[in-house]
C-alpha cells in the first residue's frame, strides 16, 4: 500500500501521531485483554518504542503496523471514550482521520467502512 509515512507529514501532524500512540498506551481506549489483538504488540512494547520518538522509523514494517493499528483503532474501535479524547489528543477525531489517511496515502474515510477497516489492519 502506498504511504507518505511520517516524513510526509508536517511537524504538527507528526505530533498528533505521537499523541495517538501515547493515548493508545496511557489512555482508557483499549482494555489490557484486547491490546495485543488490536495493536499487534503489548502495551509495554509500544510504550518503550515511544521512548524513541521522534526517531521512530515507520519504514520498518513492525513500527508501521503499530502506528497503523493504534490510529486505526482509535478511530474505529468502539472504545466509548469520546469524552476522554481531548485529554489525550489535541485535535478532533476528524483531523486524526485526515492525518491517518495522509500517512497511509489513502482517501480520507476509506478506513471507516467495515471491510476497509479489516483490510487496513496490519
Amino acid at each position: 500500500m502506498p504511504t507518505t509515512g511520517l516524513l510526509g507529514l508536517s511537524g504538527a501532524e507528526r505530533e498528533v501521531v505521537c499523541q495517538c500512540l501515547r493515548a493508545a498506551v496511557d489512555g482508557p481506549f483499549f482494555p489490557d485483554f484486547e491490546f495485543l489483538a488490536l495493536l499487534g504488540t503489548e502495551r509495554a512494547e509500544l510504550s518503550a518504542l515511544l521512548d524513541l520518538w521522534p526517531r521512530l522509523d515507520d519504514t520498518d514494517g513492525h513500527i508501521h503496523a503499530l502506528i497503523n493499528n493504534a490510529i486505526l483503532n482509535l478511530l474505529c474501535y468502539p472504545h466509548q471514550c469520546e469524552a476522554d479524547w481531548p485529554k489525550h489528543i489535541e485535535v478532533p477525531v476528524e483531523e486524526v482521520g485526515r492525518i491517518y489517511a495522509k500517512w497511509r496515502g489513502v482517501r480520507p474515510k476509506d478506513y471507516l467502512d467495515a471491510k476497509d477497516y479489516f483490510d487496513a489492519m496490519e
